[in-house]
């Protein structure tokens, strides 16, 4: 009937429609009045429609702008946008249904809230105009399912961000919403200014879910201004069954960092829940002036009433931040270990010392480098079954700002009487900052409240590095026959490392801090008659001393000595002069001194290399290398007088020893009962540092040491995981981390920089076999996923870097170079001359063979076709098609590798010419050729694709510059300068990038 009804209406109106427009339209008001009389005529049919939708869209459907809410029973609400919301109204984004979520909100409208199921709405980002700038709050979730929406981002204001919004709750299951950032305290002439606190996380489930993450707090751009504190992360919920706490946000950056969120709790009533860890806090400065600090790291969670972890504390920020406390557990907890305390923020870096200039030649000194944090204090676990936190280690003393330039003297300084003006000489390195800030306490713990199981006090903090020395000026050319030109400037020397951090009866000693590295010296100047000497490479700066020792604990290593700068080169003369000598590399520093009490000494720091001949006339004789700095002075060795004391009391002890023997044996039991409970239910991951001393002069070998911090009461052990690229580890100890990494023979000369990848595991101690075995393996495996217990291994990437000359490859391979370019084939070209090169010239194919070759062989990037159609066309040959080319008809295997950054694409590039093999490289030819003084610009340059390949021939990483052989680079007089042609580093890594560094290596067979 309703259908009929409806079919019959729409006949009217279409009756209606037909009539009206057949009247004349003579008549006005006979045309009105048929109007109006259709209009009469749909009106209560219209009516009911309208009526009929309205009823429906209040149960289902989605919300609008005119209606937010979504439907009762399906429907989310409405999300406002730029054009829906205008002028400086907070816009509330529209409820959801039963099955619905809740709409976003708008400048600075809180989110709608879901209905029984669904997810609740986003805050609206704050403006200026509208609360303060605040940011909207996120919407609940559902009332039985569904999360809470996010907080809304606070706006930026001038000096005073504003605050973000809160995150929005969960129902009985979800978690809760995030909470929206801090505004930045915008820029200001007036000193000072804060950030905007960050919005607190929405609470989880009341029954499960995990609390949001707190918002990050707003920088702060102005002078003296502090950075805006992170919002803390939101509680699980009261009666919560399982779920952690949110995140607390990390503190904003600014002059004074400002304090990370702390970690949200477990519910008041929680069956179980853990603590969420403190938010980080904010940065200051790299470089500071002393008076400004890092924020400190949000305090962790407390862990649920009843079971649950505390959550740890938030590491400082960097600037010397101290680190957060870890979280308890809760009141009643019957299973639970306390947080770790946050490590305290790495000390400010020192302010660099200022370049030389012509009114003063020399190069200032760094700044010295601050101190760091201290450590967090572990929190408490449970008296049942618990652990206590360890305490967070305090932080390394920042590194000391690096010694500026020497002054180098300017083509516009040459002088036409006399030596060439000298050039300055590089400044000193910084002090690295002393490590003096103390770890924080371990918490405590028990099990069955008799046997302890409290954490570990952190570690005091080490030094930081020293500063590198400035580099040496260059000296001044001069044009008289009988003068020399100017003097290169001596290279800076290394700055000490700072200091350890010295024992307390809780805190173990840092380790002294490394020794900067010696400043190159400067190039001689050019002399008509006899080149300039060469500035000396810097000293390389001493290691800081360790940290001493206390009543309880020993004393810490010293920290290895710097390695000697690279001699300068020798100035550049005429032909019939004499060129100038390169320079003597510096000392390697002195390794810093161990401990008072016997810490072992530092490495002695690397020698630096001899400095390169200057060029053209009689070659000068390279400098010697530097000599190897002494090796630290041990500490302070027993007494004969004491160890005869010691013995006597050793003696006098051993009587006792058969009654105490029972006594120690039951002690000896308990420890190694909690150490396996600590293993089983509150495993912390191992940790692992490298210490590796210089390398050996003729191998480049390096020896070092892994030690790990097993954090559980057994050894830590190590495997590979993944050996280096460029050498290997002829040696590697798993028990002890003990290691002798050697790089390739063809690579000691030039230098490389590796790494290799270790797996350490606190776990392998713990293991039992049979059922018990299989009883604690379950348990183990339960408490990592309740996330009580942390795995087991840790993989962890280490790198080595054997110093060298930075000279990879030969400039003469310019002699296979093919040039002339004829045609479009500039990739038959580069695969001619890399044949040539890879075969010594055994092989040397010119432009018209690679053609033939090309048009005969078929095509395996275009099946069915030639590899090279006509040399007449602009369609030239893929490089796979080349390199089939390359294995069919000269027996050579090539193969091509792209990266996704340049300094792995450099490596593997330097590494291969290294090995003597060929190298094509797919470039942007206008980014090159332009960047070459005196080079034939395009027409019509094409800066982004890519479409040209040329053979590296050479990299000098000393002086930046790549040789390459380029068959169709031609100068201004379009003449062919591609044959050993040198360009920038800079210009050629630009030009390379296009291709996303694509690189074809053809092995040679020589």
């Amino acid at each position: 009937m309703q259908a009929a009804a409806v079919q019959d209406s729409s006949t009217q109106t279409a009756a209606a429609t037909d009539v009206s427009a057949t009247v004349t339209a003579s008549t006005s008001v006979t045309s009105t009045s048929a109007a109006v009389q259709a209009k009469a005529a749909a009106s209560p049919q219209a009516q009911a429609n309208a009526a009929w939708e309205s009823l429906v869209s209040f149960y289902f459907g989605n919300g609008t702008a005119q209606h937010p809410n979504g439907g009762i029973i399906i429907g989310n609400g409405y999300s406002w946008t730029a054009e829906t919301c205008t002028g400086t109204t907070a816009c509330k984004g529209g409820n959801g249904g039963i099955f619905g979520s809740g709409g976003d909100g708008y400048n600075g409208g809180n989110g709608g809230a879901a209905g029984v199921f669904g997810n609740g709405g986003a805050g609206g980002a704050g403006i200026a105009t509208v609360n303060a700038g605040r940011g909207g709050n996120g919407g609940a979730g559902g009332l039985v399912g569904g999360n809470g929406g996010a907080g809304g981002v606070g706006a930026d204001i001038v000096s005073a961000g504003a605050t973000g919004g809160a995150g929005g709750s969960a129902g009985l299951f979800g978690d809760g919403g995030a909470g929206g950032a801090g505004g930045t305290g915008a820029d200001s002439i007036v000193p000072g200014g804060t950030g905007g606190t960050g919005g607190r996380g929405g609470t989880g489930g009341l029954l499960t879910g995990s609390g949001g993450a707190g918002g990050e707090g707003g920088a702060a751009i102005p002078e003296d201004g502090t950075g805006g504190t992170g919002g803390h992360g939101g509680n699980t919920g009261l009666l919560s069954l399982y779920g952690t706490g949110g995140v607390g946000g990390v503190g904003g950056n600014a002059a004074n960092g400002g304090q990370g969120g702390h970690g949200g709790n477990g519910g008041a009533l929680a069956i179980f829940s853990n603590g969420g860890a403190g938010g980080v806090g904010g940065n200051s400065p790299v470089q500071g002036y002393g008076t400004y600090h890092g924020g400190r790291g949000g305090d962790g969670g407390t862990g649920g009433l009843w079971a649950g972890n505390g959550g740890d504390g938030g590491v400082g920020g960097d600037g010397g931040g101290n680190g957060g406390n870890g979280g308890n557990v809760g009141l009643l907890s019957i299973v639970g270990g306390g947080g770790s305390g946050g490590d305290g923020g790495v000390g400010q870096a020192g302010t660099p010392g200022s370049n030389g200039v012509i009114t003063r030649i020399y190069g200032l000194d760094g700044s010295p480098g601050g101190q760091g944090g201290s450590g967090g204090n572990g929190g408490n676990g449970s008296l049942i079954i618990g652990a206590g936190g360890d305490g967070g280690s305090g932080g390394a003393g920042g590194t000391g700002g690096s010694g500026g330039k020497g002054y180098n003297v300017k083509s516009a300084e040459t002088v036409n009487t006399g030596d060439g003006v000298p050039g300055g000489d590089g400044g000193t390195g910084g002090r690295g900052g002393d490590g003096g800030a103390t770890g924080g306490a371990g918490g405590r713990g028990r099990y069955f409240f008799v046997f302890s199981s409290n954490g570990d006090a952190g570690t005091s903090g080490a030094g930081g590095t020293g500063g590198d020395g400035g580099q040496g000026g260059w000296g001044g050319s001069t044009n008289d026959a009988t003068a020399v030109g100017g003097t290169g400037g001596k290279g800076g020397q290394g700055g000490a490392g700072g200091d350890g951090g010295a024992e307390t009866t809780i805190n173990s000693a840092g380790e002294g801090g490394t020794g900067g590295a010696g400043g190159a010296g400067g190039a001689g100047g050019y002399g008509s008659g006899t080149g300039g000497v060469a500035g000396a490479g810097g000293t390389g700066g001493n290691g800081g001393t360790g940290g001493a020792s206390s009543t309880t604990k020993s004393s810490a290593s010293g920290g290895a000595g710097g390695a000697g700068g690279k001699g300068g080169t020798g100035g550049n003369t005429a032909f019939t002069g004499l060129a100038g000598v390169g320079a003597r590399g510096g000392d390697g520093g002195n390794g810093g001194n161990g401990g008072p009490d016997g810490g072992m000494g530092g490495g002695f720091g690397q020698g630096g290399n001899g400095g390169q001949f200057g060029t053209s006339g009689f070659y000068g004789n390279t400098g010697p290398n530097g000599d190897s700095g002494d090796r630290g002075t041990p500490g302070v060795i027993v007494s004969a007088a004491a160890v005869s004391a010691a013995a006597d009391v050793s003696t006098t002890r051993a009587s006792a020893s058969a009654s105490a023997t029972p006594q120690a044996t039951m002690q000896s039991l308990w420890t190694g009962l909690v150490d396996r409970l600590n293993y089983i239910f509150f495993n912390s991951a191992p940790s692992v540092t490298n210490d590796a001393d210089p390398q050996d002069p003729n191998t480049g070998a390096i020896s070092g040491q892994l030690s790990g911090e097993s954090h559980n009461g057994y050894k830590v052990t190590y495997s590979i995981a993944s050996g280096p690229k460029y050498g290997e580890l002829t040696s590697f100890n798993p028990a002890t981390g003990a290691y002798t990494y050697t790089p390739n023979s063809q690579l000691v000369t030039p230098g490389v920089t590796d790494t290799f990848t270790i797996v350490a595991s606190n776990g392998a101690g713990a293991q039992l076999s049979g059922p018990l075995g299989t009883l604690q393996n379950a348990l183990h495996y339960a408490a990592i996923q309740l996330g009580l217990a942390k795995p087991d291994t840790v993989q962890q990437t280490f790198t080595v870097q054997v110093l060298g000359n930075g000279v990879y490859g030969l400039t003469s391979n310019s002699q296979y170079a093919i040039v002339n370019q004829s045609y479009s084939n500039c990739t038959l070209n580069a695969a001619g001359a890399a044949v040539a090169q890879a075969t010594a010239g055994r092989y040397r194919p010119s432009e018209a063979d690679m053609v033939a070759y090309a048009q005969e062989l078929n095509s395996v990037v275009r099946p069915g076709a030639k590899m090279y159609l006509d040399e007449n066309t602009a369609d030239g040959v893929a490089v796979k098609d080349a390199v089939a080319l390359m294995a069919e008809k000269f027996g050579l295997t090539a193969n091509t590798y792209h990266y996704k950054d340049s300094p792995q694409a450099m490596s593997d590039l330097q590494a291969n010419l290294a090995y003597g093999n060929a190298t094509m490289v797919t470039i942007s030819a206008s980014l090159m050729w332009n960047a070459i003084p005196n080079g034939g610009e395009s027409s019509n340059p094409n800066y982004t694709d890519l479409d040209h390949e040329i053979v590296v021939i050479a990299v000098d990483l000393t002086k930046g510059i790549v040789t390459v052989n380029d068959s169709s680079a031609a100068n201004a007089q379009d003449e062919p300068m591609g044959a050993g042609m040198q360009v920038s580093l800079a210009a050629f890594l630009s030009s390379w990038k296009t291709s996303g560094y694509e690189l074809t290596v053809v092995n040679n067979d020589v």
